[in-house]
């Protein structure tokens, strides 16, 4: 990597350096022996303007799209997850590990859930075989009795989790109608199920969900009877519309690990200890991983766009910094090629405020033409950012509106520094410039 860097800086120097090494060996006799450098090195510096330009052009695009993410990121912390993150931790566990069959993991989860309820500061505990908000959850191929069948891979993927008795409470997610699952589910001739809000509109719209029957697979299925309807949370990420959500009882069927939430009185973190304890009371052996509170497992939700907003805010300031400095250096150039004639304007009578003038203009003029070209391109190109943007249109004004500001302040602020030079140029002392 350090030899690629060096080489592209290597290039990059000839090439920037050659260029204007190439442009002197042709020039322009008649205006260089009248010693017209201030109009005829303005008329050569086309390739020069236009660099500065495109540098302004890219920059706004790049302003633009690091000002969507961060927009972005500063609406999905205002997102509810759809359950109350406060006072809860969390703590999994995998009995596959320890080669648990089923009759063990039942027993097993049956006694930890027991141990951790009687914990001081516990308010009320339960198990999900995948936490939401985790980036990892399952779907399988829905049926839904009396919908038309032809073949399994026409059927909706539904995502699904399973759950233990009281995690609606634990997770504080308000059953809308119906039970919660009981420790009795277990029993072959009882197949409950509790769907959300957003599947109950979906396949029952107008009418009640409640003892409407679903399998995994087709009709030739056994059946699941739904006996709830949970209202809508956020299951892989706080960005995600409304979907289909379809939550199993784990007392009849375990999936070897699951993930522990425990509701508490006081401060969570306070239990990770605690519940470490009680594990390794019922098994040495068993490890137990990703114990954290569950504001702190929501900032996992968050990180994709966190990432983003760093890598495109870092690439975005620095090229803020380099338009600024390209508008700068050229104005800097213009100033010192045009010494003499502003010396000769300021002896003829004009004042600070026109040289002021004159020299901005042709400063504004670029990153105006800059920040046209930049408008135009970031909002085309804005719209392939769609898909990673939440709560916030491609065409957002507010970002649009704040990142031009942004840059046309830098362009200003690095124009007015040559051109303030250039109203303390001494008259007599530019006359005699060469």
């Amino acid at each position: 990597m350090l030899i690629f860097t060096a080489l592209i800086s290597l290039i990059t120097g000839v090439l920037f350096g050659l260029l204007p090494a190439w442009q002197a060996t042709k020039p322009d006799l008649v205006p260089a022996l009248k010693d017209e450098t201030g109009s005829g090195g303005y008329r050569r510096s086309r390739l020069r303007n236009g660099l500065v330009v495109a540098q302004v052009a890219l920059s706004l695009v790049l302003l633009a799209g690091a000002g969507l993410i961060v927009r972005s990121l500063q609406q999905v912390q205002m997102i509810g997850p759809g359950f109350d993150i406060e006072h809860v931790v969390t703590a999994s566990v995998d009995l596959n590990l320890q080669g648990y069959d089923s009759l063990r993991e039942q027993a097993f989860y049956k006694q930890l859930i027991a141990r951790v309820e009687t914990l001081p500061g516990v308010q009320s505990a339960s198990y999900i075989s995948y936490l939401p908000l985790n980036l990892n959850l399952n779907s399988s191929a829905i049926y839904v009795e009396g919908q038309p069948f032809t073949r399994r891979a026409d059927l909706p993927e539904i995502l699904h989790a399973a759950v233990w008795p009281r995690y609606f409470e634990t997770m504080s997610i308000p059953l809308l109608e119906g039970r919660d699952f009981t420790m009795q589910e277990d029993k072959e001739e009882t197949r409950p199920v509790i769907v959300n809000e957003s599947f109950a509109r979906r396949f029952f719209p107008g009418q009640s969900a409640i003892g409407k029957r679903l399998s995994l697979g087709g009709p030739d299925r056994p059946f699941w009877e739904i006996v709830s309807v949970a209202r809508d949370s956020k299951y892989f990420s706080l960005g995600e519309d409304p979907r289909p959500f379809v939550y199993f009882p784990m007392a009849r069927n375990t999936e070897g690990s699951a993930a522990l939430v425990v509701r508490a009185t006081g401060d969570p973190q306070r239990l990770i200890g605690a519940i470490r304890h009680e594990v390794r009371q019922l098994d040495a052996n068993l490890p137990i991983f990703d114990a954290k509170t569950m504001s702190e497992h929501m900032r996992l939700s968050l990180f994709p766009l966190r990432a983003g907003a760093s890598v495109a805010g870092s690439f975005a300031l620095l090229s803020l910094l380099l338009a600024g400095l390209g508008i700068y250096g050229v104005m800097s150039y213009a100033v010192s090629q045009r010494t003499r004639e502003l010396g000769i304007r300021m002896a003829l009578g004009a004042r600070s405020s026109d040289l002021l003038r004159l020299v901005i203009r042709q400063g504004i003029v670029l990153a105006l033409v800059g920040l046209a070209l930049g408008l135009a391109g970031a909002l085309a190109l804005m719209r392939l950012m769609t898909s990673v943007l939440v709560a916030v249109s491609a065409t957002d004004a507010v970002t649009f509106v704040g990142v031009t500001l942004l840059l046309a302040l830098v362009v200003l602020l690095a124009c007015f520094l040559p051109a303030r030079r250039a109203t303390r140029v001494d008259p007599m002392a530019a006359l005699r410039y060469e």
